[in-house]
């Protein structure tokens, strides 16, 4: 939900395994210092802040006149698995957006039924639909108007909803509007020592009870240290499965040239590891091996996602596809809602995932959260606080590039 993505730590992940691969004096070694120090010398005091192509989304999006548009140019910020932003928009019917899911951009291996891309829609949904209130207008959102995808199946090309809108003055400004531009996954260490405002615990339970959820939030050593745990065995799973690796090593985006070509993927842009990747050193396509040096650089780099207030989980009572776009749509509220609060969120997203090998902590973490009923099903998992600093947006398509007209 930014997320892996943006709702992902994948990036972080990368990075590590790039920045500790080897010392600046034992790679001069290993090339005779010619090749690293060009490449260093020339990344010197680069910086590693995105190009201004990748983010200007983030800045032109209120820049919108048509009705639209305007709601589409939010929409496109939501948090979503890898920022594959998996969205195309129908506008060639009058008065309605048909949102569809674009096939060419899913995660068949870590998400093989496709959940969690829902969940993005969920959240591109509701932004739409509180870009649209700013404006005075209402959207009603129809889910699957063509049926929806079967349980276990991708949803490739499914018609995930058709926002219709309303007439204006249909609709009043929603509140929480002007966080969109300004909620961002924060992926660095939070602080450990402070508390969440109780008026946002109430805010998260009221805004899961309002999709049909239910939430709560683990604090304290005795609730955190079991969830810490288990997000840690299902990180070092995911690394060390060859496909699942692979899966997010070809949606990166090494330099700001790549991340320009491609504002999307897994964004690596800082200085270090641009080099090492320049002279041939960080080679992302190599699969971390267990009991090695490279993994154990893979899994200190998840240190700091063990810092946080607490843990913020949303479980829905069913996996149904409806449920699964709630759920996105809940979650969004949920960040926007810290983001307004001053705190931040970063989604786990790792445990929850349905690859054969994640079996273990997908069962141990819902049996932690006591999501033992029926059909109750964990669908989100952040770790909320404070971030100890700060960090920008990720990077996004342009608006024209998601539609179709």
């Amino acid at each position: 939900m930014e997320s892996r993505n943006e709702m992902s730590a994948s990036a972080h992940l990368f990075e590590s395994r790039a920045s500790a691969a080897t010392s600046r004096r034992s790679f001069i070694r290993l090339v005779g210092g010619g090749a690293v120090l060009a490449a260093t010398g020339t990344l010197a005091g680069c910086s590693a802040e995105l190009p201004e192509a990748a983010v200007q989304p983030w800045r032109s999006a209120d820049r919108e006149s048509d009705m639209r548009r305007f709601m589409l140019a939010h929409a496109l910020l939501a948090p979503n698995p890898h920022n594959l932003q998996p969205w195309i928009a129908d506008l060639r019917e009058a008065g309605r957006i048909h949102l569809n899911c674009d096939s060419e951009r899913l995660l068949p291996e870590t998400d093989p039924f496709g959940r969690q891309i829902l969940i993005g829609c969920g959240a591109f949904l509701e932004l739409a639909v509180i870009a649209a209130a700013q404006r005075g207008v209402s959207a009603k959102v129809e889910l699957f108007p063509d049926g929806a995808p079967a349980d276990q199946a991708l949803p490739k090309g499914s018609r995930v909803a058709t926002l219709v809108l309303g007439e204006p003055g249909s609709a009043t400004a929603d509140p929480l509007f002007a966080q969109i531009v300004r909620r961002h996954t924060r992926k660095s260490s939070y602080a450990n020592d402070r508390a969440l405002p109780e008026t946002l615990l109430r805010s998260w339970a009221d805004t899961a009870t309002r999709f049909g959820l239910r939430s709560g939030v683990a604090s304290g050593a005795a609730a955190m240290d079991p969830i810490r745990r288990i997000t840690r065995e299902a990180y070092e799973i995911e690394a060390t499965t060859t496909r699942t690796w692979l899966e997010s090593a070809r949606v990166m985006r090494i330099g700001p040239g790549a991340i320009a070509a491609n504002p999307d993927g897994i964004s690596l842009n800082s200085p270090m590891v641009r080099a090492l990747y320049t002279v041939g050193l960080f080679d992302p396509m190599e699969v971390p091996v267990k009991g090695t040096s490279s993994l154990q650089r893979v899994m200190d780099r998840w240190v700091p996602f063990e810092t946080a207030s607490g843990f913020l989980w949303l479980a829905s009572p069913d996996n149904s596809r409806a449920m699964q776009v709630a759920s996105g749509r809940a979650y969004v509220r949920a960040h926007l809602l810290a983001t307004a609060a001053g705190a931040d969120m970063h989604p786990l997203s790792q445990a929850l995932q349905e690859f054969p090998e994640m079996r273990g902590p997908f069962e141990a973490i819902h049996k932690t959260l006591g999501l033992t009923g029926s059909g109750e099903t964990l669908q989100m998992l952040s770790r909320v606080g404070f971030a100890t600093e700060p960090r920008g947006p990720s990077p996004r398509r342009s608006l024209d590039a998601l539609l179709r007209t």
